[in-house]
């Protein structure tokens, strides 16, 4: 064979190796098309729920809570209509503290840490208060089972501790609260990765209300938020306090920087879960309407609720629950946000 038409099947080769892999980009882009489309057109069956659990508690909403009856609602989602939902969710244990007879030592322990006279006063089975000789208005409320707790300084009966106005920037107050978290063992991984806020407040009478300066506050707020499991969000009673939250005053003194601190942290096992089987987001509304839902922040006035967003969300009752369970979440105009149990009948109380 002659170096012409070795040159030629050489040449004649590359072209036919192009081709090749010109046609099998092509037919895979087409191949992917054709499955993305053919799984958009007949989507997967997704297992039924298991129910794993059993029969599930009724969630535990705020015995203050105010119905839906005085409101108006009204639907204006993009959609037109209320967006439809899974059929399913999946349920998380949340399990629980069993009662401990060094419990009280480890309280004891903690009060003496915080600067408290470690001796009890004992005010029910669980809950323990410790004093602080120096300053009476301080206190430590504990839960000696769950290890939850309360630090409080009685600020109305001493405005004079407002005076005082050492306030850093707000990443530096952020920092500021994480430190004190981390100093005393109370830090979680879904508080350490969720999403805190900084919120400013001021001195109006013996309350403290809102403000949107740095400048005009008399104290700074850090809410320390559950990060979301996947995409869902996990909401607290109040969509504007986390259960994990401190309250700084500007003052220098050790102890009387800490106007409150709220420690509520139940536990979520994400290794352990069951699916259930949700009502329809038209369900949910109709529940909205007829005052079974939870009314979480009323519309900033007025009586009428413009709903726009409708979704998936968990519930973090601040008291004790055994599962973290799904609720429909209402979103509208006016700061307006509402829950309803998301979990079908009859595996619900």
């Amino acid at each position: 064979m002659s170096l012409t038409d070795t040159a030629f099947y050489t040449r004649r080769a590359i072209n036919w190796t192009i081709l090749g892999i010109i046609a099998y980009i092509v037919l895979k882009i087409f191949w992917s098309i054709f499955l993305t489309l053919f799984l958009i057109i007949f989507p997967p069956k997704l297992p039924p729920p298991n129910h794993a659990f059993g029969r599930l508690p009724s969630l535990k909403f705020p015995a203050t809570a105010t119905g839906s009856a005085q409101l108006t609602f009204e639907l204006q989602t993009i959609e037109g209509k209320v967006p439809p939902a899974s059929a399913s969710a999946n349920v998380y244990f949340m399990p629980k503290t069993a009662p401990n007879l060094l419990a009280l030592n480890a309280a004891q322990e903690f009060a003496n840490r915080l600067l408290f006279n470690p001796a009890p006063v004992q005010e029910n089975k669980n809950i323990y208060r410790f004093n602080d000789p120096e300053l009476p208005l301080r206190r430590l409320r504990f839960d000696i089972v769950s290890g939850n707790f309360i630090v409080r300084y009685g600020f109305e009966q001493d405005p004079s501790i407002f005076i005082e106005k050492n306030f850093p920037a707000a990443d530096a107050m952020l920092l500021e609260a994480k430190n004190l978290l981390q100093q005393y063992d109370l830090s979680k991984e879904d508080i350490d990765n969720g999403t805190p806020t900084v919120t400013f407040w001021r001195l109006s009478g013996t309350q403290l209300v809102p403000t949107s300066s740095l400048s005009q506050a008399n104290a700074v707020r850090v809410d320390f938020f559950r990060a979301a499991i996947g995409s869902t969000k996990i909401f607290p009673p109040n969509p504007d306090e986390a259960p994990v939250a401190i309250i700084f005053s500007g003052s220098a003194n050790t102890k009387k920087r800490v106007l409150q601190l709220a420690y509520t942290y139940w536990p979520i096992d994400l290794t352990t879960s069951a699916t259930y089987g949700l009502i329809t987001s038209d369900e949910a509304w109709q529940k909205l309407q007829i005052g079974q839902g939870y009314i979480a922040r009323r519309p900033a006035s007025g009586t009428l609720a413009v709903v726009r967003n409708v979704y998936l969300g968990y519930y973090d009752s601040l008291d004790a629950q055994t599962y973290l369970q799904p609720v429909f979440v209402f979103e509208g105009d006016n700061d307006f946000l509402a829950y309803v149990p998301a979990v079908s009948a009859p595996w619900t109380e």
